[in-house]
């Protein structure tokens, strides 16, 4: 059965939505937001490489967050998630990214979608139990920082169905979080050997095209002494002025914000 805040597996999914008619309503907003992802990812022109092979290998993973019981499904969702990366070996879930996708889809703008997106993150922060590693700086200004979550390293990839210049970053009708651990992408896209290079760069070609031309400034490779993640986590389009400051804050020692 169908329902939030649980992770389901891309082919068992698949295999609801075959059903859906004689199964769930015909107008189910997660069956809708499934197909508009999957429809996204078949394209050919989808610049993210990784994305379309796990869309071969049926292997990407999705979770709904409906409205009026979020921080729990969100955070028993992401705890899953965790569990299940420290009980895979690292070369069998490569490409099995999390695609978290929200029901709310009443936003007046790019503007109010970001600032959805960045209100989630934050409760995912202040509902995480496990320490900061101790590996990773907690200051979001510091390079090397990124966001973790019961002791694991994330990259967040946020799309809105108000992005029309990034096209990249727009899944559909619905706020989207990708999410990969941060090893995966030192792993298949090092910024610190020539391979890895060449496969960002590729990725950022295809982008260029996909938006036709349109790339935020805010791109950047971790690990580079001017790049900032969570810059990236959210982008905005070039008629918008991006954040000046991270809207994430940091808890304090003692756990609070």
């Amino acid at each position: 059965m169908l329902s939030n805040g649980k992770v389901v597996i891309q082919s068992d999914l698949r295999n609801l939505t075959r059903d859906h008619i004689s199964t769930y309503r015909v107008d189910d907003w997660r069956i809708e937001a499934f197909s508009n992802i999957i429809s996204c990812l078949e394209s050919q022109d989808f610049p993210c490489l990784f994305g379309r092979n796990a869309l071969r290998k049926e292997s990407l993973r999705f979770a709904f967050i409906g409205e009026h019981n979020s921080v729990n499904e969100l955070t028993s969702v992401m705890t899953e998630f965790t569990k299940s990366i420290a009980d895979t070996n690292i070369t069998d879930r490569l490409y099995s990214p999390m695609l978290i996708i929200f029901k709310r889809a009443d936003f007046q703008g790019l503007k109010e979608e970001h600032e959805f997106a960045w209100q989630r993150i934050q409760e995912l922060h202040d509902n995480d139990t496990a320490p900061w590693p101790a590996s990773v700086p907690s200051e979001v200004e510091d390079s090397a920082w990124s966001f973790c979550y019961g002791g694991v390293e994330f990259f967040i990839n946020v799309s809105c169905p108000s992005h029309v210049q990034l096209k990249s970053r727009n899944l559909g009708n619905h706020v989207v979080f990708v999410i990969n651990p941060r090893e995966h992408f030192d792993l298949l896209a090092s910024h610190k050997n020539t391979k890895g290079i060449k496969i960002r760069e590729k990725i950022r070609k295809r982008v260029f095209d996909y938006n036709k031309g349109h790339v935020s400034k805010e791109l950047g490779f971790y690990g580079d002494s001017d790049n900032l993640e969570w810059k990236q986590y959210v982008l905005s389009e070039s008629d918008s002025k991006p954040a000046s400051r991270c809207p994430l804050h940091m808890k304090k020692e003692g756990g609070l914000a």
